[in-house]
C-alpha cells in the first residue's frame, strides 16, 4: 500500500496523524494495517471488554436442541466466538449448521467461516435493517439469535414483524475496559487527531468516561469516525456530529473514512 502511494506520486493521506482505535487489539489487525499504510500513528484504546452473560440458560437450551431452528442469525463476530465456545462446552463438538446461517456483515461471516459454517445470507447493508430485509424467511420460521445480553431490539423486532419465531439467547455482555479508557484519556491529552468507534457500546463507554458535555467539546475538535450508521446514530444521540462514517464495515473503508474526516485524500 505504501508503494501504491509512492507510485501515484501522493503523500500518505494520514501522515503525521494519530488515530485512536477503540476496538480490542485482537480484532483490529487489518484496520491498524490499513491506517498505517496511509501513514497514521495508531494508538489502541479498547473501550469495551467481552465478558460472560449473567445466564447461559437460553443459549444452552438452544444448543442442545439446535435442530429445532431453521435459521441462526449472527449480528457480530463476538456472538459467533461465544456461541461456538459455549457449544464446545455444552455439546462437546461443533454443532451442525441449520438450513440458513446469516451474518450481518463480512467480518461476522469470516468468523463463521473460521468455525466451519458457511453463510447463506450476508447483506450489503450491514445493519439490522439490511440483514432482516435480506433473510426473506417463511412465516413461522424458527430463528435463533445469539447476541449481546442487552442487544439492540431492531433486528428481533423486524424478524418478528416478518412472521419469524425468534429466540434471543444471551451469548455475552459488554463492560467498559478501564485500561482502554485510560489510554483514550492519555491519547486525547497528547493531541490525538481522530477516534474510531466500531460499535454503539464503544460510544457509550467513552461517554461514561468523558460525560456528555465533554464528549461534545472533545469531538468538536477531534474527529469522531463511526464504522456505520448505527454507531453514527449513537454519537449523534450524545450531541456529537460524526466527522466521518464508513460506507462499509471493513478495514479499508474505515481507514478511508478517517482520512476523509481529517480533510485528507483517501
Amino acid at each position: 500500500m505504501k508503494d501504491y502511494y509512492r507510485m501515484k506520486g501522493m503523500t500518505q493521506p494520514l501522515a503525521g496523524k494519530t488515530i485512536v482505535v477503540t476496538r480490542p487489539r485482537a480484532q483490529s489487525a487489518r484496520l491498524a494495517a490499513a491506517l498505517r499504510a496511509r501513514g497514521a500513528r495508531v494508538v489502541f484504546a479498547p473501550l469495551i471488554v467481552i465478558v460472560l452473560p449473567r445466564s447461559w440458560r437460553t443459549l444452552d437450551e438452544a444448543l442442545r436442541g439446535l435442530s429445532r431452528f431453521e435459521a441462526v442469525v449472527f449480528a457480530s463476530a463476538n456472538a459467533v466466538d461465544m456461541f461456538f465456545s459455549r457449544a464446545k462446552r455444552i455439546i462437546g463438538k461443533r454443532p451442525a449448521p441449520p438450513r440458513v446461517v446469516a451474518a450481518v456483515g463480512p467480518a461476522t461471516a469470516e468468523a463463521l467461516s473460521a468455525r466451519g459454517w458457511a453463510c447463506a445470507v450476508i447483506p450489503e447493508d450491514s445493519r439490522a435493517e439490511g440483514l432482516a430485509a435480506s433473510l426473506r424467511l417463511p412465516r413461522g420460521c424458527r430463528v435463533l439469535l445469539p447476541r449481546a445480553e442487552r442487544g439492540r431490539e431492531a433486528l428481533p423486532r423486524l424478524l418478528r414483524a416478518a412472521g419469524a419465531r425468534v429466540t434471543l439467547a444471551a451469548a455475552y455482555r459488554t463492560s467498559a475496559d478501564k485500561a482502554g479508557l485510560r489510554r483514550l484519556r492519555e491519547a486525547l491529552a497528547r493531541g490525538a487527531h481522530a477516534v474510531l468507534f466500531a460499535s454503539p457500546s464503544a460510544v457509550k463507554s467513552a461517554a461514561g468516561l468523558l460525560g456528555r458535555a465533554r464528549m461534545r467539546r472533545v469531538f468538536g475538535t477531534v474527529a469522531a469516525v463511526a464504522i456505520g450508521p448505527t454507531t453514527a446514530a449513537a454519537l449523534r444521540a450524545l450531541g456529537v456530529a460524526p466527522a466521518g462514517v464508513a460506507p462499509r464495515p471493513d478495514a479499508g473503508s474505515f481507514a478511508s473514512a478517517a482520512a476523509r474526516a481529517l480533510g485528507a485524500r483517501a
